[in-house]
């Protein structure tokens, strides 16, 4: 037993006067130490806190502990708390990923979810003749995050003196331009607890006033001093302390650097604030680290909590004697917060503070308002696809008053270009590097320019300039350069070696869509230079590359896609057509008609259990009217692991080495089965029949089969696969391995 419990009779009294209030009790103050995903231990000894009957006067945290305590002072039950962050998508809320269904389908097909693994800030000054490139203030802006703390204090958002929450609350923050550190007392709620977890380097600082916030960890990790000033009598304290034993395994990592400034910077007070705590609870955290984020480890971490405080139910046992608590008598703090549970929220009014060039009409489009309602979630979806449209830094909301609320979004419009860049490997491409970055081309922000180069072996640069009017229409023009080396098989066999450079200039007279679908109207330049034509003895008829190797195309094309993922979706569904005329004179195609090409392609992931999923799908491509020659092309192509990879009607098909050239009418029925042991793990196979035949008739015609077995991995940088495959057609494995998104 602590001997601050047993002078407590000895100070009481006088102590008690300086109360705003007259105190029958002394008042117990909880602080919780920030410490990442080990602050998740903090849930568990809360748990047996509330099962002692211990109240909760006050209660201060840092970094995970200022989230912890900041729900725990609103009313959120350790239960309710324990549940809440095992539901998370962790690896979702430490990034500034968009899930893709949120993303408008104009954006869907050119922004893989996680292509970009760091995206550099510049501003670039035609008319001055000026610009420079500068370091992002973090990794991460902490976009994700910001919202999911929005949604779990709704009814807390205005700015409000903490004392006045249900349970006074205090967090900790650093001011990085002064050094100092700052007690957050009062302020909107979830901009406090996401400041005091903002760690320098990772995530990007909290501007407020004039100071420049970032995670409290570095200057007062344990802030007992502040609960003190609160006004605590007794101090409980959860403190995350570091693991030395996992010293090495952390070594020279930046792990290792965040660990260590807590300890470097404020070792004085973090002792003095050790000393002055009454029960000490130190959970037992060995070979777990700051960022296990994943399920597994959070039940673990919040057990390892529990079972800390068990071994303090002693001196539990002797506070409730202290504070005259008996075992009938409950006198905890009865917190009735009706916001937890109200899900559907009625709104009054609707507006947007820090819209300059945007009209707010369009804003208010995105938002899935019904009959002047919207639930929790559908606020949260509203919230990402408006910092989806890429226009803004960042994206928060509020909501004043009472039922019915002011909605009230805060945006801040971005203000400089970015540079995004990418990396990837595979064993066909080797390595390969993609750069990205949108222009503006005005004040306005309704048209703008975007760039995209990708450096490999067959690499591109592609150039799209667009005029947005509204949210549901644009119109534009689009160039792509690239450079292919391709190697065309019949049955297995090469009968082509191409070195070819195609420009492409598309004019998009008009695209139309709605959230998931789009369609397009345009008409598209095609210029071909071979410069390497090797081929075998093997004849292939109906094919000159020697007649004229610039085409004007027209087509119209639709897609509806509302998958959740580009990689191994799991729920939604995507479909595609593009009927086209090829001419190479805007009307005839060699003296005769012009070719009728359809493409279509369709697959819907099933999910079977919470680990087992299966995705069948179809893709075909015929020419309806083909003439004797034929532009190669244009001709039918499948084979490889990606779509259009190598020209844009390709066809993938797992298990192939390259592309196959086939005949007039095209038919791939596909399937992809995949099992996941863990959320970042998982073992699948692909499957695939192909039939083909020089008209409609496929069932006339020729087949053959493929598919390829893998294991896959989603790490930081990407998925990390490796998979072997086999086809009929080459009758050999084929192995391939790809680290990073496809681009």
């Amino acid at each position: 037993m602590s001997w601050s419990l047993l002078m407590i009779p000895l100070f009481f009294i006088p102590h008690a006067s300086a109360q705003e209030t007259k105190k029958d009790r002394p008042t117990v103050g909880v602080v919780l130490s920030g410490g990442a995903a080990k602050g998740f231990s903090h849930i568990g000894a809360l748990k047996v806190l509330e099962e002692a009957g211990i109240p909760v006067d006050y209660i201060a945290g840092t970094s995970m502990g200022a989230i912890v305590g900041g729900l725990y002072a609103i009313g959120y039950e350790t239960h309710v708390i324990d549940s809440l962050v095992k539901e998370q998508d962790w690896r979702y809320l430490l990034s500034d990923e968009i899930h893709r269904e949120n993303r408008i389908s104009s954006l869907k097909e050119n922004q893989n979810q996680g292509v970009y693994i760091l995206s550099l800030p510049y501003e670039l000054k035609i008319k001055e003749k000026k610009g420079k490139v500068r370091l992002p203030p973090g990794i991460i802006s902490g976009q994700n995050l910001y919202s999911l703390f929005s949604n779990l204090t709704i009814g807390y958002q205005d700015t409000i003196d903490f004392n006045h929450l249900p349970i006074p609350f205090a967090c900790v923050a650093a001011n990085s331009r002064s050094g100092e550190e700052v007690v957050l007392r009062e302020g909107i709620l979830p901009e406090a607890m996401r400041a005091s977890m903002a760690i320098p380097g990772i995530f990007s600082p909290v501007e407020k006033d004039s100071m420049l916030l970032i995670d409290g960890g570095i200057i007062n990790n344990y802030p007992v001093d502040i609960v003190r000033e609160m006004g605590a009598d007794i101090v409980i304290g959860v403190l995350v302390s570091r693991d030395y034993k996992t010293i090495g395994k952390n070594r020279g990592t930046v792990i290792e650097v965040i660990e260590q400034l807590g300890l470097f910077i404020a070792k004085e007070k973090r002792d003095r604030n050790i000393a002055n705590t009454d029960i000490l609870i130190t959970p037992d955290l060995h070979s777990y680290k700051m960022m296990d984020f994943e399920a597994s480890a959070i039940d673990s971490i919040i057990q390892r909590g529990e079972q800390a405080a068990r071994k303090k139910w002693d001196e539990l046992t002797a506070l409730k004697k202290t504070l005259a608590i008996t075992d009938t008598v409950d006198i905890r703090k009865k917190i009735e917060n009706p916001y937890i549970l109200m899900d559907s929220l009625e709104i009054k009014s609707i507006r947007f503070e820090g819209l300059e060039r945007i009209d707010e009409t369009d804003m208010k489009k995105r938002l899935n308002l019904k009959n002047n309602r919207i639930t929790r979630k559908d606020l949260d979806i509203s919230t990402s696809r408006i910092f989806a449209s890429g226009w803004f830094t960042k994206v928060f909301y509020r909501l004043d008053g009472e039922s019915p609320f002011d909605l009230i979004f805060t945006v801040h419009e971005k203000n400089f270009n970015t540079l995004d860049l990418g990396i990837r490997f595979d064993t066909n491409d080797m390595a390969a590097i993609l750069a990205h970055t949108p222009i503006r081309t005005g004040s306005s922000l309704n048209s703008h320019l975007d760039a995209t180069m990708r450096l490999s072996r067959n690499p591109y640069l592609a150039m799209d300039y667009s005029i947005q009017n509204g949210i549901f229409y644009k119109s534009g023009i689009s160039g792509k350069f690239s450079r292919n080396e391709v190697d065309i098989y019949n049955r297995g066999k090469t009968i082509y070696e191409l070195d070819f450079l195609r420009n492409s200039i598309c004019l998009n007279f008009s695209e139309f869509y709605l959230h998931n679908m789009k369609l397009q109207l345009g008409t598209e330049i095609d210029i071909f230079y071979f410069i390497k034509r090797l081929s075998s003895n093997y004849e292939v008829k109906n094919f000159d590359f020697n007649k004229n190797n610039v085409y004007v195309n027209y087509f119209f094309s639709g897609t509806y896609d509302n998958l959740n993922k580009s990689n191994f979706p799991s729920s939604g569904q995507y479909f595609s057509f593009r009927y086209a005329l090829h001419t190479d004179n805007f009307y005839r195609m060699y003296g005769k008609a012009p070719l009728n090409i359809l493409d279509i392609k369709f697959h819907k992931p099933v999910r079977l259990s919470d680990k087992f999923y299966i995705t069948p799908g179809v893709s075909a491509r015929t020419i309806f009217n083909p003439n004797d020659n034929i532009p190669l092309i244009y001709a039918n192509f499948v084979g490889g692991q990606y779509n259009g990879h190598y020209v844009p009607q390709q066809i993938a098909l797992q298990g192939t080495q390259g592309m196959e050239l086939l005949k007039n009418t095209v038919a791939v029925a596909q399937t992809n089965i995949r099992y996941h042991f863990t959320p970042n793990h998982c073992i699948y196979t692909n499957l695939n029949f192909t039939m083909y035949h020089d008209k409609l008739k496929l069932a006339e015609g020729q087949s053959f089969f493929g598919g390829s077995m893998g294991y896959s991995y989603n790490s930081i940088v990407g998925p990390i696969a490796f998979e072997v495959g086999y086809s009929s057609l080459s009758k050999s494995l084929y192995p391939f391995i790809t680290i990073g998104y496809y681009f």
